[in-house]
């Protein structure tokens, strides 16, 4: 298993040539990993960055100064759950859940960013036992983002707040199906 971190950063800026010349900002004042710089859906560009707090506190401070006026949104985690990281490279659909009996419960949050569905997600992962399931960022959506978790109801219910407390304004919309259809378990989308 590949140890990663401990932080993350992500900047979401709102040019894709501005978003390039945040990255090399970032990269050459501190020494973070950069994950991805790339163009999204909206006019976008991602910029992802792993390393130690410190590097990582670094680099996002001299990116936020390089985007300006064209930061759309950023996070910082200085320890990300472990369940994040898997999520940098969405489009991810999951494993297949239908005979999972622990997942009683199904959550479906949808953000305006993708710094928003990442924080939302490390808050509910860090509240409740729940699994990040499906998760797609900004292509295709608009620049919007989405993920889905599943546990029992509890769970589900605690991790939800939690993802709304941190999304705030930039929630589009969360929903909680207790006890999915057999027909929708394991494949929400199809």
């Amino acid at each position: 298993m590949i140890t990663r971190g401990p932080a993350l950063g992500i900047l979401e800026i709102g040019s894709i040539a501005r978003g390039i010349v945040c990255a090399d900002a970032a990269l050459k004042r501190a020494p973070a990993i950069l994950l991805s710089s790339r163009a999204v859906s909206g006019g976008k560009h991602l910029v992802m960055l792993e390393g130690g707090v410190a590097e990582i506190e670094e680099a996002m401070a001299a990116g936020v100064l390089a985007a300006g006026s064209v930061l759309l949104d950023r996070v910082e985690l200085a320890m990300a759950d472990d369940q994040v990281w898997p999520m940098l490279g969405a489009p991810l659909t999951p494993l297949d859940w239908t005979d999972d009996p622990d997942a009683e419960a199904v959550a479906i949050i949808e953000t305006s960013t993708v710094c928003a569905a990442v924080a939302a997600a490390d808050a509910a992962c860090k509240v409740a036992f729940v699994i990040v399931r499906d998760t797609r960022f900004a292509v295709d959506l608009a620049g919007k983002s989405y993920f889905t978790l599943t546990g029992s109801l509890d769970s589900i219910q605690a991790a939800a707040a939690a993802a709304q407390a941190v999304a705030d304004q930039r929630l589009v919309a969360l929903e909680v199906i207790a006890r999915p259809s057999p027909d929708l378990r394991g494949r929400l989308f199809r």
